[in-house]
C-alpha cells in the first residue's frame, strides 16, 4: 500500500505526529523529522571549495495522515524545496519527490531504514548519492550525503547537523 493512497472523507484520527492511527507501522519511521528544525551545513562546491550555510526545514504529516512534507527555506527564509516522502508498505521503503521551487527541478529517489538510519538513494547518470540521517537525540540529527561514482571513488559531498526548535509553554 502506497500511503499515498487515496483516503474516503471520514475524518482521519491521527496520532501527536499527525499520523493516522490506522497507519501502516512503519509510516512512523519518519516522525523523528516531524518539527520545525534550524540547520547548519558544509556543501563541497568543487574540489577545494566548501560552502558554508544556514537555513530552516519545516516537517509535517499531510491531511492524509500518511505522507510526509519537507519545507526548506534558504539564509532569508525563502521557500526553496519541497518534498514529500511517501512509505511503500510492501517494501518497507519510502518514494520521495523532492521540487526546487525556482527551477522547477524535481527528482524522485527513495529512502530506506537501514540499521537505525534513514538511507536516501538518489540514481544519477553518472553517480549515486546516498544520504544518511543519523538521529542523535530527540532534538538533533547529523545529514551526510556521500557521492559514488562509477570507477567506485566515494566522496562526501554534503554534512549537516539539524536541531529541533523546541517552544517553551
Amino acid at each position: 500500500m502506497n500511503s499515498n493512497a487515496q483516503q474516503n472523507n471520514t475524518p482521519i484520527e491521527k496520532d501527536e505526529f499527525g499520523i493516522s492511527v490506522n497507519a501502516p507501522k512503519g509510516v512512523h519511521q519518519y516522525a523523528f523529522r516531524v518539527g520545525e528544525w534550524e540547520a547548519t551545513h558544509k556543501a563541497l562546491i568543487n574540489r577545494y571549495e566548501w560552502e558554508i550555510g544556514t537555513g530552516q526545514h519545516k516537517v509535517y504529516v499531510a491531511d492524509n495522515g500518511l505522507t510526509f512534507v519537507e519545507e526548506t527555506l534558504d539564509d532569508n527564509g525563502k521557500l526553496i524545496l519541497k518534498i514529500t516522502y511517501d512509505y511503500i508498505e510492501e517494501t518497507d521503503s519510502w518514494e520521495n519527490n523532492y521540487l526546487e521551487i525556482d527551477t522547477g527541478k524535481k527528482i524522485k529517489y527513495t529512502s530506506k531504514l537501514v540499521d537505525g538510519n534513514m538511507v536516501e538513494t538518489i540514481e544519477r547518470e553518472d553517480n549515486v548519492n546516498n544520504n544518511t540521517y543519523t538521529v542523535v537525540g530527540d532534538n538533533i540529527y547529523i545529514y551526510t550525503a556521500r557521492r559514488t561514482f562509477g570507477n567506485g571513488y566515494t566522496i562526501v559531498n554534503y554534512v549537516g547537523i539539524s536541531t529541533k526548535q523546541v517552544r517553551a509553554n
